[in-house]
């Protein structure tokens, strides 16, 4: 038998080293870099096609074509159909928008598209913008932008699962004819468990209700926390309320600083939908609270220089009643 030399060995090694390094393409397998031939799926984005938009040299009409809107993985079918904007809209910069000087077109479920200059309209989750257009002050359509074009900056995320506890240390109860024997007070009815707590004498009245549901905010206007409801919970002993009054909400506006001094009232939320129709008046046990919940038809955010109340009045008949309040809960959407 042959002995096979070290010479022979290493330059066994140093050919296997090498046919190890020959590139793969001339193996036969596959290469990085640009493929020739194949199917070209440049179309591929004609197929899941928003409707465009087209408009005259004057007049506010804006013309959408038929198309699918796609939203969470799910395609609705658009028909062509028409839009009148708003006049002298002329900003959609991120800021135009976010201040409402934008004509903003969007989808929000069926067949159709909606315009509406308020961002926080647009942007309910469930919703989708497709494009920001310009007006001038002639009453005539300038410009339109899909929202894939970068053109306002970084556009606003909205998340749909926002919440704020209100504890009912941020609530208020005063009387009218009838009187307090005693609170309105921080109580403790059972571990873990306070609730604001006021008790009437026997003369019949009302008990007025203020909570402060200020929520978190942000300083540009339509970014921040939208609220879209606020659930009261509450509780009576004794005896049953004889009626409640519908619940109202409103923003309290202060002034800047070195301004006048002043204090402006205005209603929010728009009109309400309150669950259940027929608000609970039965007694129930210390502690425990029944749930009324006012969902907004116009969500807003935190206005700046400014709060947030929420005011409810309950009826009580010639008979002491013990009023409990375990808190208020706002749910919204966070926009940033």
């Amino acid at each position: 038998m042959k002995k096979i030399t070290s010479m022979k060995l290493n330059t066994a090694f140093l050919l296997l080293t090498a046919f190890c390094l020959v590139p793969t393409a001339l193996l036969g397998q596959g290469s990085a870099g640009p493929v020739l031939g194949g199917t070209n799926y440049s179309t591929l984005a004609s197929a899941f096609s928003d409707p465009s938009v087209s408009w005259a040299a004057t007049g506010l009409t804006l013309n959408y074509s038929g198309g699918t809107v796609y939203q969470n993985g799910a395609g609705t079918a658009i028909t062509a159909n028409t839009l009148t904007l708003t006049t002298n809209l002329p900003t959609c910069t991120q800021t135009g928008i976010q201040s409402g000087t934008c004509n903003i077109v969007y989808w929000s479920g069926g067949s159709s598209l909606a315009n509406t200059a308020s961002y926080a309209v647009a942007a309910v989750p469930g919703n989708r913008i497709l494009y920001y257009c310009s007006t001038n002050s002639s009453g005539n359509i300038t410009n339109c932008f899909p929202t894939e074009l970068d053109v306002n900056g970084a556009v606003p995320v909205t998340y749909g699962d926002a919440a704020y506890f209100v504890q009912p240390s941020a609530c208020f109860m005063t009387a009218s004819t009838t009187a307090f024997t005693a609170g309105p007070a921080l109580v403790r009815t059972s571990a873990n468990n306070q609730v604001l707590q006021a008790v009437t004498n026997t003369t019949a009245g009302t008990v007025s209700l203020t909570c402060d549901v200020t929520f978190s905010g942000r300083t540009t206007s339509g970014l921040g926390f939208q609220a879209t409801d606020i659930e009261l919970f509450y509780g009576v002993q004794g005896t049953a309320f004889s009626s409640i009054a519908a619940a109202t909400v409103a923003t309290v506006s202060f002034p800047s600083a070195g301004g006048s001094a002043s204090s402006t009232v205005a209603s929010a939320g728009g009109s309400y939908t309150v669950t259940p129709t027929t608000l609970q008046t039965a007694t129930t046990t210390s502690g425990n609270c029944y749930d009324e919940k006012v969902a907004f038809g116009t969500p807003f955010t935190y206005n700046n220089n400014g709060k947030v109340s929420f005011d409810q009045v309950f009826s009580t008949s010639a008979a002491a009643t013990t009023v409990q309040i375990c808190g208020v809960l706002v749910h919204g959407n966070w926009i940033q």
